[in-house]
């Protein structure tokens, strides 16, 4: 598709300006030559001598009523001026205005649609200022900088409005008579044969976006799936949409969809009525809401494919068909679908969507995860896997305390050039699974023991799917542990200002005396210092005084070795946390669709967490406030608990 690229001049050209005392006058130069010597002074950063090439270029176009030229070359000149003057958006939008005010009519259609883009890029770039204003009952003055969301999305409405006001002019204007200003796409012109038909197309890119929700009225229209959105394209056009909401953005766009397919209903090349009626439907999925969305849009998915099954756009149709089922957990009708789309128009770019879409669902892909510390009774390690019929493993040593003391992080954390070596290593042990296959494309899950008899000691547990580990295409997955006869326990205790713990026998519980215990503490760089080694007493117990740091721990007694697996902080500081009271709300379902029942269940409780005392408050008043989720109150309830701190009660969840 084509796209408006003098919106995107207009919004600032980044430049080193070189200011002279006065412009240069323009030499006399062809159009051509005016546009050549505008690049020069650009790429030099003299932007008032660009400027004195454009004004020429300017006269020309508009006599030779070459308007699209004459709108790009005025769009940059104002570009330029804003540059100079501060880029302020303010000014640049007021010259804009007086621009338009003075343009030919056959101009100012698109010179609107330039300003709509214009304050829809200022809010993309301010979006975060416009989400935290609140609306004010004050009426909004002309400084757009000091909107809030309403109001500029009301703007945009209005701009655009105004450009598709000149409907009979544009219906009448090739999209083509607009190439000096448009960036050329993938698609052709039929798909966008009119100015007309590529303005309603821009206009419903911002009625589609999802911060329209931000600025809904009260009274605001809501799209259900059972409305005609997702009929038969006639019955969709003769739907009359009758709202209270006469300003509904959502409804400006079903009458814009509307309108495009009436308008191209008897084109004898149909491209760009396939297109508005697949935009349609997906529009209705975007925007509308009910239990019977998803089925209602498939539905109407496949009526578009049967009808039209023969031309390039239904590889698109069939591209969202397959992607909702994937969504929906049927990979393998998923699968098939896009292989039809992929198969029947490959050259296009809904054949490319769904030769894409087959390609994540056959993708493979698999996890390992093993328990951190081997040893007696022996571990599991559990493979996670998709599309994968056999994984290879091999086992390689790691020195824990090298790669601690060479990293800023935690010793197990690889970088690309530490997993290369690590494939370069002596193997401990290797082996391979096969696994069963996943015809529905889900992943599955296989435990495997491994192997036995691996000395103590730190080790990578490398899987591949491919027998050939260093592969150029293949890539490796690599979990750390421990074949260790020790456990560490930390004792965490705020305000002794110890980092504490004891050395344990994994097997069978008891301490393990005499340990040595090793720690270092992070440095603020990242690099790491050891503290004075200690060993553990008859209980097992060791601890270290705290600074303030992070400390990782080395256990070792004998041949066995054991390291905590993140830092441990402490400090001198006593929390003692007050009491308070909480209520704890339990609901029937984590989900609820509109117009549901709420039904829930509270708990009333006191919590003491320095005194050790939790216990429920009897007979206790409540109000229970359901809010949406941009906070505002729907209802609210007064209730009582019982003797056990109880209650209970239900809402009815909006129909919005």
């Amino acid at each position: 598709m084509k796209k408006l690229i003098a919106s995107l001049t207009l919004i600032g050209i980044t430049l080193t300006l070189i200011y002279a005392a006065a412009p240069a006058k323009a030499p006399q130069l062809s159009k051509a030559g005016h546009w050549k010597a505008y690049d020069a002074a650009l790429k030099k950063g003299l932007p008032k001598t660009a400027i004195t090439h454009l004004e020429p270029i300017i006269k020309e176009t508009l006599a030779q009523k070459q308007y699209a030229e004459a709108i790009k070359a005025i769009g940059k000149k104002l570009s330029l001026e804003g540059t100079i003057q501060g880029n302020k958006a303010q000014e640049k939008i007021r010259r804009l205005e007086a621009e338009i005010a003075k343009a030919p009519k056959e101009m100012v259609p698109v010179m609107d649609a330039i300003l709509a883009n214009w304050y829809w890029h200022y809010f993309q770039q301010n979006r975060w200022r416009f989400l935290q204003r609140t609306r004010t009952g004050a009426a909004a003055g002309k400084d757009f900088e000091t909107w809030d969301l309403p109001r500029i999305f009301t703007e945009i409405d209005k701009q655009f409005t105004k450009a598709l006001a000149g409907k009979a002019v544009l219906q009448k204007t090739p999209v083509a008579d607009y190439n000096d200003l448009l960036q050329k796409g993938t698609q052709p012109d039929s798909f966008r044969p009119t100015m007309y038909d590529f303005l309603v197309h821009n206009a419903l890119q911002f009625y589609s976006t999802g911060e329209q929700a931000g600025s809904k009225a009260e009274d605001a229209f809501e799209l259900s799936a059972n409305s005609p959105v997702f009929d038969s394209t006639a019955k969709f056009m003769a739907w009359e949409i009758k709202t209270t909401d006469t300003e509904s953005r959502t409804v400006k766009a079903l009458e814009l969809y509307q309108d495009l397919l009436r308008f191209h209903k008897n084109d004898k090349d149909k491209s760009a009525y396939i297109d508005a009626d697949l935009a349609r439907i997906n529009f209705g999925k975007n925007k509308g809401f009910g239990e019977e969305k998803s089925g209602r849009y498939r539905s109407a998915l496949k009526g578009f494919i049967s009808v039209w099954a023969d031309h390039r756009i239904s590889a698109r149709a069939r591209f969202h068909l397959a992607q909702s089922l994937d969504q929906e957990g049927d990979k393998v009708q998923a699968h098939k679908i896009a292989i039809q789309g992929r198969n029947a128009f490959p050259n296009t770019p809904g054949g490319g969507m769904c030769h894409n879409l087959v390609n994540q669902i056959e993708a493979k892909s698999s996890q390992v995860t093993v328990e951190r510390v081997w040893n007696d009774p022996q571990s599991e390690i559990t493979i996670k896997f998709r599309n994968v019929d056999q994984i290879y493993f091999r086992v390689v040593a790691e020195n824990w305390e090298a790669a601690m003391k060479r990293k800023r992080g935690n010793p197990q954390w690889l970088d690309q050039n530490e997993k290369k070596a690590l494939l370069r290593k002596e193997i401990i042990s290797q082996w391979s699974v096969k696994l069963p296959p996943t015809k529905d494309f889900h992943e599955a899950v296989k435990t495997i023991k491994p192997p036995k008899g691996i000395p103590a000691g730190f080790y990578y547990l490398v899987s591949s799917h491919n027998k050939d580990f260093g592969a150029a295409d293949n890539m490796c997955f690599y979990t750390d542990f421990w074949a260790s006869d020790l456990s560490i326990v930390m004792r965490t205790r705020s305000g002794n200002g110890l980092v504490e713990g004891f050395v344990l026998d994994a097997k069978s519980g008891e301490p393990v005396a005499n340990a040595k215990v090793r720690a270092w503490f992070r440095e603020r760089n990242g690099g790491r210092t050891e503290v004075a080694p200690t060993t553990s007493d008859a209980n097992g117990h060791f601890k270290f005084n705290a600074i303030q740091r992070g400390y990782l721990i080395l256990a070792s007694k004998g041949n066995q070795q054991l390291s905590t697996a993140n830092d441990y902080y402490n400090s001198n500081r006593v929390n003692n946390p007050r009491p308070y009271d909480r209520t704890i709300f339990f609901t029937d379902r984590s989900l609820y669709r509109p117009g549901q029942t709420v039904h829930f269940k509270g708990l009333c409780i006191y919590v003491d967490q320095h005194g050790d005392n939790y216990r429920t408050i009897p007979n206790s008043f409540v109000t229970v406030l359901f809010r949406d989720r941009n906070g505002k109150e729907i209802a609210r309830q007064q209730h009582r608990a019982n003797d056990y701190g109880s209650f209970s009660g239900k809402f009815t969840a909006p129909r919005d």
